[in-house]
């Protein structure tokens, strides 16, 4: 079974954490899903410091690595809604990624796709919660991975959310460009102050 499938086969988990309250406490595998991010990442997170609060009760016969670890569920929504992007740009700075050179756009990215992963909807990254858990239910919908480099030679619904990546990827072109200009200029007034 796919990830889609089986994350459609638990859509009840969706209205499940609609209905409880902020102070509800729940488990890491749990906390993972609801953020659409692995055990992992999260364990990354919490190493790292810069994911959501979370709770770890300490006993005194726990090894430190063994300690459970929980959030609290207005937490995870606090963080989320944290981490909300209106660009592409933005996306890519709330990710710590920022589009500096031609390889970033060619790594894979999640993109919600229709007809059988022919035409982008959009990036999983902008999709509102409302609209992901509609995408989740429908199975004319489908995540697949693929560069932004990919993702632009497809048709897309909207023209808008395209010419967002567009734009990006226009302006990255042209900073690349005015880059390797200067650095030919510096060489070659290098050479003309060496040959002097």
């Amino acid at each position: 079974m796919s990830t889609i499938e089986t994350l459609r086969a638990m859509s009840e988990v969706w209205s499940l954490f609609s209905d409880m309250p902020d102070d509800a406490t729940i488990g890491v595998d749990l906390a993972a899903l609801y953020l659409g991010v692995s055990v992992k990442t999260l364990a990354r997170y919490r190493q790292n410091g810069d994911g959501p609060p979370y709770v770890q009760y300490q006993t005194s016969d726990s090894k430190a690595r063994n300690q459970r670890v929980n959030y609290l569920l207005g937490d995870l929504r606090s963080w989320r809604n944290g981490h909300r992007v209106n660009s592409t740009m933005q996306a890519a700075q709330v990710r710590g990624l920022v589009f500096s050179t031609l390889s970033d756009f060619t790594c894979p990215q999640p993109f919600w796709t229709i007809s059988n992963g022919r035409v982008i909807v959009g990036h999983a990254l902008r999709v509102t919660d409302k609209y992901f858990k509609i995408y989740m239910k429908d199975s004319d919908y489908v995540l697949i991975w693929l560069s932004i480099e990919e993702a632009l030679l497809k048709d897309w619904v909207w023209k808008d959310e395209r010419e967002i990546w567009h734009l990006t990827f226009i302006e990255l072109l042209k900073r690349m460009i005015l880059n390797s200009i200067t650095m030919q200029e510096k060489h070659e007034i290098n050479k003309v102050l060496k040959d002097s």
